[in-house]
């Protein structure tokens, strides 16, 4: 009898013990559960190993992982389509974040040199000052060169005309000029030109860099030291063509839009 009943406690107790262990499991699972909805979840980009600098970023080399929002990057890439096909900009480590700064459209190289195309020259013009701090200014942007410059009348064709006689003429030079890269973009160094390109740098008293052949350098060293007064025009992404213009003065301003001489002038 004695027997039956300790039997009979033993087995209360493991049912008691069971049901305690089935309460505290679920009690574990629903603060598991809140816990994971209370924290707010954003998926990243992360590297499943090391990618080398200048390396292409393949598919294998990434993996799509939950992350706290709170805790995320500003910055960072949501979508493995922003960073395969690209190259990795210094090396990118196993288990890192991918940032938009840690691949680019173009491969680094060693030296600015490597970056220009055979047959074609980097040559420098300093910013006009009307752009000065208004314009901001992108590598790959187009530009005409516009040239107003003090010429004496005798090289207009008046072979009689006093020789100290100067008349203003402005005439666009070059047209569709890439610039290769802004001056606080030099400075910084290769990988500050190929980090992203996206942001605009501030042009203000920077110098640009322009991508030119051979003889276009020397014709823009020529309207460096002419002495005239330089202005840029900013083109249009979708137009290449050469436009021809003609050169104004105060000539053609006059017959153009019909300015008429003063008569005190006329009677002198």
């Amino acid at each position: 009898m004695k027997r039956r009943g300790a039997l009979a406690l033993m087995a209360l107790g493991i049912l008691l013990a069971g049901g305690a262990s089935v309460i505290v499991l679920g009690i574990a699972r629903q603060a598991g559960e809140a816990s994971r909805s209370v924290i707010p979840q954003v998926y990243v980009i992360m590297a499943v190993r090391d990618i080398p600098d200048a390396a292409i970023v393949t598919p294998d080399a990434l993996v799509v992982r939950p992350f706290p929002a709170e805790f995320a990057p500003a910055g960072a890439i949501v979508q493995p389509e922003q960073a395969v096909g690209k190259f990795a900009v210094g090396t990118i480590y196993r288990d890192q974040i991918l940032m938009n700064g840690h691949v680019s459209t173009a491969k680094t190289s060693a030296s600015m040199s490597d970056r220009v195309p055979s047959g074609k020259v980097v040559i420098w013009l300093p910013m006009p000052d009307l752009l000065s701090g208004q314009v901001g200014f992108q590598s790959g942007d187009r530009l005409d060169i516009l040239l107003s410059l003090k010429l004496v009348q005798s090289s207009l064709g008046s072979e009689q005309a006093n020789a100290s006689t100067l008349s203003m003429s402005t005439q666009t030079t070059l047209q569709n000029v890439e610039i290769f890269s802004l001056g606080e973009q030099i400075q910084a160094g290769v990988q500050a030109t190929n980090s992203g390109g996206a942001a605009r740098a501030n042009s203000s008293n920077q110098p640009l860099a322009l991508l030119v052949d051979h003889q276009d350098a020397v014709i823009i060293k020529y309207i460096k030291d002419s002495g005239g007064t330089i202005d840029l025009a900013l083109r249009s992404s979708d137009e290449e063509r050469i436009v021809r213009t003609d050169a104004v003065t105060v000539d053609s301003i006059a017959e153009r839009f019909r300015f008429r001489v003063p008569q005190e002038l006329r009677s002198e």
